[in-house]
């Protein structure tokens, strides 16, 4: 499976728009169906339980848990793309690709909706295509800002939750672990892949990034040694 790259490079959260205070928009929600006390406690407690147990069922397949995380860390900017085209009480429907994992897509819904109910922008940001550069900078603000703090958010939490797993890991399982993650955020496959976890190493960093900064300094050495460096697609 291929999947398109769509991270770039380490982001800054910006802050918050205060303009629109958080209790006005809280006041919006009582008009509402809406569990704002659910929303509050899952933005404090990031979870994904079912996905990180079914990820513990193959840790004797390295190559697709990376796919695995891989995929779902993929999906994440998508899912905030199309919660912000919406108002704050929109629930995605599960892409394909992550039918596999039961309340990862609800769990990032949440999540995206605590924090616009946190920076009191509860109503669906205009389509860029009819409005104006300046009025388009919002949108771009908060897509920036919840791509940062929900991207660690997922990072951490499997951090915390897998570590054990990659920990228990020989060089070679590592090795097929990061080649799984690059193969579905970037697509590329090359022949060495680092013996440290990407998962430990790159913290808050891009996963993508620092992969492909550690396999070009491998690649070099392989090509010196006459080696092939890419594996064909």
């Amino acid at each position: 499976m291929t999947v398109p790259h769509t991270q770039g490079t380490k982001r800054a959260a910006p802050a918050p728009d205060s303009s629109n205070p958080p209790d006005q928009a809280a006041k919006r929600f009582k008009k509402r169906t809406f569990n704002s006390h659910a929303i509050r406690k899952m933005g404090y407690n990031f979870e994904i339980p079912v996905a990180i147990a079914k990820v513990r069922t193959k840790t004797d397949q390295p190559f697709n848990v990376g796919m695995a995380l891989g995929v779902m860390l993929y999906y994440i900017v998508p899912l905030i793309s199309s919660h912000l085209d919406n108002a704050i009480d929109y629930h995605k429907k599960v892409p394909q690709a992550l039918q596999w994992v039961t309340g990862f897509v609800e769990a990032i819904d949440q999540y995206i909706a605590y924090l616009r109910l946190t920076d009191g922008c509860s109503e669906k940001f205009p389509d860029d295509t009819t409005v104006d550069r300046k009025s388009r900078r919002p949108r771009r603000k908060y897509m920036e800002r919840y791509t940062h703090l929900v991207e660690n958010a997922y990072k951490e939490h499997v951090r915390e939750q897998l570590c054990d797993v990659f920990l228990s890991w020989t060089k070679e399982q590592t090795q097929l672990f990061n080649k799984g993650i690059d193969k579905a955020l970037s697509g590329i496959q090359w022949v060495v892949y680092p013996g440290e976890n990407v998962v430990l190493a790159a913290g808050d960093d891009e996963w993508a990034i620092w992969l492909r900064g550690q396999c070009e300094e491998l690649g070099m050495l392989e090509a010196r040694a006459r080696r092939k460096v890419l594996e064909e697609m």
